[in-house]
């Protein structure tokens, strides 16, 4: 099977559980989920070009384990800030 096939086929395997998630728990509850996903992705949108090569870089350096201090998210964003 081509690659575009299996992550369609995972897209719709995700879709389905999704949607059954949302049938079987409280809007209050999968709402505020999404509400942290969508702030995340409003954070990562306002990062200029050279913040988030940086964020990129640091993650990076971080999957091939090398030694990288942990930031807080606060830490974080003044370091991204300061870029």
């Amino acid at each position: 099977m081509t690659f575009t096939k299996e992550n369609q086929k995972e897209r719709y395997r995700f879709i389905d559980q999704w949607a059954d998630y949302v049938r079987t728990h409280s809007d209050q509850n999968w709402s505020r989920q999404q509400n942290v996903i969508i702030n995340s992705c409003l954070c990562t949108a306002s990062m200029t070009k050279e913040q988030y090569l940086a964020m990129k870089h640091i993650e990076g350096e971080m999957k091939q384990g090398k030694n990288v201090k942990k930031l807080t998210q606060k830490e974080a964003v003044k370091y991204l800030k300061s870029l």
